[in-house]
């Protein structure tokens, strides 16, 4: 399992001055635990329809990670 983030961007606060306009840029991490690549585009498929949110990394933070079981008889 490797573990994946995924960074998002969007408008945030827009502040209108004289011959001045700031926009805030509000950034967003999602993490997702998967095997490949191709299954977080296939879990962050409802960001890529998103208008408000462009997605703006992917990167593999983790290249190996152990998932124990919890289990206790």
């Amino acid at each position: 399992m490797k573990i994946f983030r995924v960074v998002t961007e969007k408008d945030g606060i827009i502040k209108k001055m004289p011959g001045k306009i700031d926009t805030e840029i509000i950034q967003n991490n999602y993490r997702y635990a998967a095997e490949t690549i191709q299954e977080v585009w296939a879990a962050i498929e409802h960001l890529l329809t998103n208008e408000d949110e462009i997605i703006t990394a992917i990167i593999e933070e983790h290249p190996a990670v152990i998932v124990l079981n919890n289990n206790v008889d």
